[in-house]
């Protein structure tokens, strides 16, 4: 079993395990807690009450203490309280998707603001990584998949609907560095567990593709509705559209891991999206590379699958498809495997 044998039941735990996380004295979890709240309505609605008492709670505190980053957030949420903190407003601009989320703005950067020359890098322990006992609380399920050791953490900033971090045997300490069976794993998981959740799915961020933790993690993700790259007009699914962002679409893990293995060799920086017995390979330009608008920061697997979080309301109405082709098409590297 992964995380929980039905939907509903991974909905419960999914909310359960938030509402256990909230603790005057845990301020990194506040903050987890609210992001995680605004994803859609029946979240808010479980988890509205739990926040605004354990916000009151914090703002009664005669001290704040926390990591750096934390701090951060909760003095910008002191400043303008949480009661305006919307659920996330999704805006079409086909075939993209365009999502409001004001939180999403103050997420520190980590290691998605460097330049990365080589995406294989160590391990390195004095980093962050998900094994920082810190972090033992935001687990929302451990256990073990086809025999190998599966740790599941939820996302502090979310911008996927059920937003999963998923680090496989997470005490190896792997860097950020695919392998082959990491990926037949995924591959083989997403295909499988697509059938209890429906629109599952998982993204994956090489170093210099927006990857910003150097330990070998994916994100999971629940959603229904197809992504804009999964749309049938693109030439990558038999349409006659071209795709911005170059895109190879696998059907088969071996076929797919060919042409991973040629971007490893070149030290390519890529995008990876697994949907239902379908991997999505999307070599682009690193990090650093581009210059782009402020609203187009940090553009990892989702965005290069078509889907842009904005922490400005009016930016997300009035962007135009052109423009968000245009953003993307920076990206293009034109190599042909």
């Amino acid at each position: 079993m992964f995380i929980a044998p039905t939907i509903e039941e991974f909905k419960e735990n999914f909310i359960q395990g938030l509402k256990k996380m909230l603790n005057p004295d845990e301020l990194g979890a506040f903050i987890l807690v609210l992001a995680n709240s605004m994803q859609d309505k029946e979240l808010h609605q479980a988890l509205t009450q739990d926040i605004a008492k354990n916000f009151s709670a914090l703002q009664r505190k005669s001290e704040i203490t926390g990591p750096d980053d934390d701090i951060a957030v909760f003095s910008a949420l002191l400043k303008t309280g949480i009661k305006q903190l919307s659920q996330w407003e999704t805006y079409s601009q086909t075939p993209w998707e365009l999502i409001y989320n004001p939180l999403r703005a103050l997420r520190p950067a980590r290691a998605a603001q460097q330049i990365i020359k080589d995406i294989q890098q160590p391990f390195d322990t004095n980093k962050f990584h998900f094994n920082k006992p810190f972090l033992r609380p935001e687990i929302l399920w451990e256990g073990h998949w086809q025999g190998t050791e599966m740790r599941v953490l939820y996302n502090k900033f979310p911008f996927a609907p059920w937003h999963l971090i998923i680090v496989p045997e997470p005490e190896k300490q792997q860097p950020q560095f695919l392998t082959q069976a990491a990926h037949q794993q995924i591959m083989t998981l997403v295909a499988q567990q697509s059938q209890i959740f429906t629109g599952f799915g998982v993204g994956f961020n090489s170093l210099g593709a927006y990857a910003s933790i150097n330990q070998l993690h994916f994100q999971g993700f629940i959603k229904e509705t197809p992504l804009p790259i999964e749309a049938s007009q693109w030439t990558h699914n038999g349409g006659n559209k071209a795709y911005p962002v170059d895109c190879y679409r696998c059907q088969s893990a071996d076929k797919a891991w060919q042409i991973i293995t040629k971007l490893h060799q070149e030290n390519q920086p890529y995008n990876l999206l697994y949907r239902n017995n379908t991997c999505y390979i999307l070599p682009r330009k690193g990090q650093g590379q581009v210059d782009f608008p402020e609203w187009a920061q940090g553009t990892a697997w989702y965005e290069v699958c078509g889907v842009f979080t904005l922490s400005d309301k009016n930016k997300a109405q009035t962007l135009d498809a052109s423009n968000i082709k245009k953003q993307l098409e920076k990206l293009r590297i034109n190599h042909k495997h």
